[in-house]
């Protein structure tokens, strides 16, 4: 990371509250928000997804968003953990962190490697939403590895220089962010598959367990009981999932996660 200029332009006292809200928020269905929040006023992104790498050669898509284009970032999500992330230049190196796991502080940022994309991963990935700028934080962890992606479209053109510096000096925090919050979470018997995973990654944590509790068999009411939340608040999720799911019923839940990518 030492490539990248130094944080001198950074207003580092204006993402104080953000951060505080992030470290607040680790391990409750508000974090995604609050570290997507912190996101957007540190460096300004139009789509943000996380990845675990796990021993298997398996990818879990734990976030997906995109503000303006949400099912997008879900259909690209998909892409990638149904087998389009061998094709990623960051691969082989993520692959390492996986398998190397000596130095868990071990966090690397990266930029946009354009020349190292294949056609179709650049297609499939990029050309759609317009796409032109791509930032990673590569994050080793006890249970695998984390990849971070940060996105800027051409309404917004590329990280500038002052973003990089930026992110170069949020990295060690954002890393222990996400190993935090996602080791936490990601523990349980409700364990995705990945076609799963990407299909859900456009819901909060919440929202995500709950559908996973539906797929799995129960009732509204057992879920709630499950998750130890009122039935009311599980009604609540449910809306809220399937309204950005695009689907209106249960049947349809079922259906979109059985489709092969």
């Amino acid at each position: 990371m030492s490539d990248f200029l130094d944080t001198e332009l950074t207003d580092w006292p204006s993402l104080f509250p953000g951060v505080a809200a992030c470290i607040e928020a680790m391990g409750s269905d508000s974090f995604e928000t609050q570290l997507l929040a912190l996101l957007q006023q540190a460096v300004g992104i139009e789509q943000c997804m996380i990845f675990a790498y796990a021993d298997n050669d398996e990818v879990d898509c734990l976030l997906a968003a995109n503000q303006n284009k949400p099912r997008v970032a879900g259909r690209l999500a998909r892409l990638y953990a149904g087998g389009l992330f061998r094709q990623d230049p960051n691969y082989l190196h993520l692959r390492r962190l996986v398998d190397n796991r000596e130095n868990l502080s071990t966090e690397e940022l990266t930029t946009m490697q354009g020349e190292a994309m294949s056609p179709s991963y650049r297609s499939h990935l990029f050309a759609f939403p317009d796409l032109i700028d791509k930032v990673s934080l590569n994050v080793a962890a006890s249970d695998g590895a984390y990849y971070l992606n940060l996105y800027r479209d051409t309404q917004r053109g590329p990280f500038t220089s002052t973003d990089l510096a930026c992110l170069n000096g949020l990295a060690p925090l954002l890393a222990s962010l996400i190993r935090r919050h996602y080791s936490s979470t990601r523990a349980g018997p409700e364990q995705p598959s990945a076609h799963e995973a990407a299909v859900l990654a456009p819901l909060s944590e919440r929202e995500r367990q709950l559908c996973l509790y539906l797929l799995r068999g129960h009732t509204l009411k057992t879920a709630a009981a499950e998750l130890d939340i009122a039935l009311s608040t599980t009604e609540t999720y449910r809306k809220r999932a399937y309204a950005k799911l695009g689907v209106p019923s249960k049947a349809r839940l079922v259906a979109l996660c059985r489709q092969e990518s």
